[in-house]
């Protein structure tokens, strides 16, 4: 019990000393992505789900099924974590078309 409370405020710790040095949506997603991996990874085997889908041949069929027989907690972790994605997908690719318009640009 005091491990999983002394995770909690570590990651507390870290959330706040990312939002407070790291201003830009981009980097502060990026930190959010590996949190929820690193919290996922907890409870979930990656590389027995990377050799079963491997071994299945058809990933999307087993991409849903494993998803559909996991608990909520995974499944929650997974969707952020698709979502984090994309949005950091999004903001970098705003990222780099303003770098591409304007050289100069710090944003």
């Amino acid at each position: 019990m005091k491990k999983q409370i002394m995770f909690g405020v570590y990651v507390l710790y870290a959330v706040r000393k990312l939002s407070a040095s790291w201003r830009k949506p981009f980097m502060a997603e990026v930190a959010i992505f590996l949190i929820i991996a690193a919290t996922m990874s907890i409870f979930v085997s990656v590389p027995s789900v990377l050799a079963n889908m491997s071994n299945s041949g058809n990933f999307y069929r087993y991409l849903m099924i494993a998803f559909s027989n996991t608990t909520f907690l995974v499944q929650l972790l997974f969707l952020l974590a698709i979502s984090t994605m994309i949005l950091s997908l999004r903001n970098f690719g705003n990222i780099v078309a303003i770098r591409h318009l304007s050289p100069d640009a710090t944003t």
